[in-house]
């Protein structure tokens, strides 16, 4: 698809010619070529695109698929370099794994990654005979040195040739403005008019939890971060008690007022005709129940697979075909029933594999209501302010795509970089920054993502994950990429929040949906901004990616500006962990004078800026409370009347010991003297007194 190849026009050094790293047809052997995996690499002079010899890459059945590939690599790479590569590639019996692609491979001086662009993947490459891959990449924040990788991950054979690696410029460096004011301007245009939220990908809803856990951490921490979008998974093996669980779920995202879509985790493979159509009626009941029987008017979009995955992760990548099969089935099913569930295609990831998105747009736009895909950043650090250059332009192509049929494109999943190791035979599906001094940073990408989102009119976004999947999910495999975790301690389970919920956090209760995104621009290329309205005002957010503080001033253009502007931060340098998930308090307030808001941003800081909001002194908890014994003393209260109270904070003396949507709380740790007090918190986070 030509709109997500596009990059954003870069002054860049003038060069006399590329400079070769690599033009070769194997001829000259493998020389400076390095072998990694069990496989066979053999030079064949009967099979080539050119000259006498290629490469042929072969992996035996049953072997371990492990990306097994030759790399070649050069050193003295910098950041801001321009990086081209290209490989004709043939392949023959591949029915598995990921197929035979190429990728440029940033490292630092450690060799550790720091940065990757991929080839087109799939099993579809080089299938029909030989195949030009072509990659283009700029070198990340970190790099040293840069590899061309050749790589099968696919049980047959993949033949490689022609092979050319080159520098083809260098990208300046960006200003420095030092103390000059900086300029943001929110425009009338609208990009999104209909913009449905921030949000997450919801996985607990099949994992059991206690009503406690519900009260104190899970759903308190989504009444808190409030997200009006959710993407979630279903299943055809649920039971009734299983759905029942769901239903309970989606209907307190019902009360939240959050947007679901569903993607089916492990579709069943069938047969064309009345065999799967057999199944998409056994999964449009289960739609049926939860919209129609109970009453779960919030699910609005459905596809039928995750990820393009049927036999195995991504197989539909290269059999779309039966994709759109399904999708139609699904389509008719739910037309016949009256059910205003629209179908979403296509879901792929990564962006790579958003070309699906054009096949969807020619072969099944009549049956597809919205377009959808994920990407992870693998490509650049957290820390990296070139990302959001990087990713804008691909959100960008899909959204033009979507909107030349007239239709939204959503970014269903997102999230940064993934580990993928296993260790001590434990596959590692974890966000690598976690537990790293990159770790605060997750807050500042994830937002270039939102305010990237913002202006090229996405519809909605869901980061992965909303918390951690549970240890036990499934032997020898964790999921931790949560705002907060779900595991076990020494000292029981472990709940605590992680850095980015209180950056994405922000982000998903004040740029809650629906609202109309506005385009936003800066003079300052380590600045950039994002704003919507909607009838409960308006919110602006700003991300100031240099390395000191800047003064701003930012036109409002006609977003309203009589009501005060709350101002809330998230700073990485100072993180304001609260062991209850509440979200940090409002940093202060600014009037805007003449249409402008004035102020100085922190060094490599999120600001939130919003009048949504109302000012007020919560009803104060009534009579009360009242103390129980046992092991420890429980205090219970009268619930407030209040139609805008979110939740209870419980204090013990004057320190919080617990958040609450429940009217009791149980303290194990009580003394014989102890006083206790509970506060109301509404939905803008104001407190009563106590």
């Amino acid at each position: 698809m030509i709109g997500l190849l596009l990059t954003l026009a870069v002054a860049a050094e003038p060069a006399p010619a590329p400079e070769v790293f690599l033009h070769t047809g194997f001829e000259d052997n493998l020389d400076g070529w390095q072998q990694h995996g069990p496989a066979e690499f053999v030079l064949d002079t009967a099979d080539v695109h050119s000259g006498a010899k290629a490469l042929r890459l072969t992996i035996a059945p049953g072997a371990d698929l492990h990306w097994q590939q030759l790399d070649f690599r050069v050193p003295g790479i910098v950041r801001g370099d321009q990086l081209r590569a290209t490989v004709w590639v043939r392949t023959h019996g591949l029915t598995d794994g990921s197929g035979a692609y190429a990728c440029i491979e940033f490292l630092d001086g450690t060799g550790a990654r720091c940065g990757i662009e991929h080839s087109l993947l799939g099993l579809g490459n080089g299938s029909h005979g030989w195949q030009q891959l072509v990659m283009e990449a700029e070198a990340p924040l970190g790099t040293a040195s840069a590899s061309f990788n050749l790589i099968l991950n696919s049980h047959g054979s993949a033949w490689f040739d022609d092979a050319e690696f080159e520098r083809t410029g260098h990208r300046l460096p960006w200003p420095d403005k030092g103390g000059a004011v900086r300029h943001v301007t929110v425009s009338d245009r609208v990009t999104q008019p209909h913009f449905a939220g921030v949000g997450f990908h919801v996985f607990g809803h099949i994992f059991p939890a206690t009503q406690r856990e519900l009260d104190e951490v899970i759903w308190k921490r989504w009444r808190e971060v409030d997200p009006s979008f959710a993407r979630m998974n279903d299943d055809p093996k649920w039971d009734q008690p299983m759905r029942e669980q769901v239903a309970r779920w989606l209907g307190e995202f019902k009360r939240s007022g959050t947007e679901i879509y569903f993607a089916t985790w492990g579709p069943e493979q069938t047969k064309p005709g009345a065999e799967r159509l057999a199944y998409v009626k056994k999964m449009v009941d289960q739609l049926e129940y939860f919209y129609r029987t109970r009453g779960l008017t919030n699910v609005r979009w459905y596809c039928m697979s995750n990820e393009l995955s049927l036999s195995h992760w991504g197989s539909l990548r290269d059999d779309m075909e039966t994709f759109a099969d399904y999708q139609r089935q699904f389509h008719q099913e739910l037309a016949r029933r009256g059910l205003p569930i629209g179908m979403l295609a296509t879901d792929a990831s990564p962006a790579s594999w958003w070309d699906t998105l054009d096949w969807a747009a020619t072969h099944m736009d009549d049956i597809t209501e919205i377009y959808g895909g994920h990407h992870y950043f693998t490509e650049h650090t957290p820390e990296d302010e070139r990302f959001y250059d990087w990713f804008t332009p691909k959100l960008q192509g899909a959204v033009d795509l979507a909107r030349s049929k007239g239709k939204d494109f959503l970014l269903g999943e997102f999230g940064c970089r993934q580990d993928g190791r296993t260790v001590d035979g434990t596959k590692r599906d974890v966000c690598v920054w976690f537990d790293t001094p990159s770790e605060p940073y997750v807050a500042l990408q994830l937002a270039d993502a939102v305010i990237g989102s913002l202006n090229t009119g996405v519809y909605a976004l869901a980061n992965w994950t909303f918390m951690d999947l549970p240890d036990s999910f499934v032997k020898g495999y964790l999921n931790k990429w949560g705002t907060f975790k779900r595991g076990e301690s020494a000292n029981g389970p472990d709940w605590m929040t992680r850095p980015h919920y209180y950056g994405y956090g922000l982000l998903a209760r004040w740029c809650r949906g629906p609202a109309a995104a506005r385009a936003v621009t800066t003079d300052d290329p380590w600045l950039r901004a994002a704003a919507l309205s909607a009838e409960d005002g308006a919110t602006i957010v700003v991300l100031n990616r240099f390395q000191g503080e800047v003064p701003v001033r930012i036109a409002l253009g006609t977003l309203p500006s009589k009501q005060p502007w709350r101002k809330y931060l998230c700073d990485p340098k100072r993180v304001p962990i609260n062991a209850f998930g509440d979200l940090q308090p409002p940093a202060g307030k600014i009037v805007a004078r003449d249409g402008v808001l004035e102020d100085r941003l922190g060094a490599n800081c999120l600001v939130v800026y919003t009048t949504r909001y109302v000012e007020r002194v919560p009803p104060a908890v009534k009579m009360g409370v009242a103390l129980t014994s046992g092991p420890g003393l429980t205090i219970t209260w009268r619930a407030t009347e209040d139609l805008d109270q979110c939740y209870y904070r419980v204090y013990r003396g004057g320190a919080q010991i617990g958040s609450t949507l429940a009217t009791s709380f149980s303290d194990e740790e009580s003394g014989p003297s102890t006083a206790y007090r509970v506060a109301a918190v509404d939905r803008w986070g104001n407190e009563s007194p106590h």
